[in-house]
């Protein structure tokens, strides 16, 4: 089958037939953790939405497989998934395997006929790659979705609306935090601060990691420049058992600030300074102040994003962090990268000069994580 247009091989009534490639932390394994007090895998998503059915799972480990039939499961387990896109007629793809991998099981499943797939982030393993993947699915009207899990949590949909709002001003600078590891958490940060901020026009590396050209996948600083006129700053912590990871948002009438990886927000207003006169100092605002979730939310994240994947099947309209989402994170990643190597220059984003359906890509950037 070429990669071309698709019908849709489901009745309107009939539910969404839903498979997971990679049966390992996030495809299947995580909601075993009793720390772990909501759904986390892509596995426990599909059981949880009446309108799927979740019907296959391929990995190559016994255990695993095992393990995903284990959980009560009316489902069939496949050691190759090849072997299950072929026999499965499945509307929905869930792809949990190491990145190197996201590739060839993405454009796999778009010949397979999928109506939608949901890649693990990174997207892919270079801008090459994730741009192919992303041209691909929009030449066969596949959908496509990338689970930077974030955009799908309420306080950051309502952080995003209070800066849409206008209640800081006009968003003049943008800190980020993350635990290291620039794919792995990386891109969950740089997703964010694209969320918030809008495109990239630039960026410049600064590597923490005394052993740079490791191969180990390191952490990264540096800078970047958006498009709005808006700066932004990264910041890697180096024990990646020092979970870290926030934001810190500065506009021209407030600040707002988000902590503990999702814990807390707090907005402050700049006010008439009561010590000097002529000057503004931030207050917390009287209104909203500190928002902290309440309680455990009605549904996980990520069955939050799976039913949001489902429902855009039916509707045509985008998930909250589609295929390009994921391209802009992969690139941003891939330019950090690029610009530790020539010694920490600027690099232009993004580094994929044109998309053009049905008709190939013209890429500029290069691959950066080993695979």
């Amino acid at each position: 089958m070429s990669l071309s247009s698709t019908m849709p091989h489901k009745s309107a009534t009939e539910p969404y037939r839903a498979g997971v490639i990679g049966l390992g932390q996030i495809g299947n394994l995580f909601d075993e953790d009793p720390r772990r007090k909501e759904i986390w895998t892509h596995t426990g998503a599909y059981l949880a939405l009446p309108n799927v059915t979740l019907t296959a799972g391929a990995d190559s480990d016994e255990d695993r497989r095992r393990r995903f039939l284990y959980r009560g499961v009316t489902a069939n387990a496949y050691v190759d998934y090849r072997t299950m896109l072929q026999a499965e007629r499945l509307d929905v793809v869930s792809i949990c395997t190491p990145t190197a991998l996201h590739h060839e099981m993405v454009l796999a499943s778009v010949r397979a006929g999928a109506l939608a797939i949901f890649c693990e982030k990174p997207l892919a393993a270079t801008s090459e790659q994730a741009a192919e993947m992303v041209e691909a699915c929009q030449a066969a009207g596949v959908l496509l979705a990338v689970n930077h899990t974030r955009r799908w949590e309420p306080i950051y949909v309502r952080a995003k609306q209070l800066l849409s709002d206008g209640e800081i001003g006009r968003i003049e600078s943008i800190v980020g935090y993350y635990p290291g590891k620039v794919f792995t958490m990386g891109t969950h940060l740089f997703d964010l601060m694209r969320f918030f901020g809008g495109d990239v026009q630039w960026v410049c590396g600064q590597s923490p990691d005394p052993r740079p050209g490791s191969d180990e996948e390191g952490g990264l600083s540096g800078q970047m420049q958006f498009r709005s006129g808006a700066t932004g700053c990264i910041v890697s912590g180096r024990d990646r058992a020092n979970h870290v990871f926030e934001l810190d948002i500065f506009g021209s009438a407030g600040r707002l600030r988000l902590s503990g990886d999702g814990v807390a927000m707090d907005l402050y207003r700049f006010e008439e300074s009561p010590r000097y006169s002529g000057y503004r100092e931030l207050a917390p605002d009287a209104g909203i102040g500190r928002v902290i979730p309440d309680g455990q939310p009605q549904d996980s994240r990520l069955v939050s994003a799976m039913r949001d994947v489902i429902d855009c099947i039916g509707s045509g309209s985008q998930p909250a962090c589609n295929g390009q989402d994921g391209l802009a994170a992969v690139d941003i990643a891939c330019a950090l990268c690029e610009s530790v190597k020539l010694g920490n220059v600027r690099v232009d984003l993004p580094l994929v000069e044109s998309l053009v359906p049905s008709s190939g890509c013209r890429v500029a950037g290069k691959q950066l994580l080993k695979t």
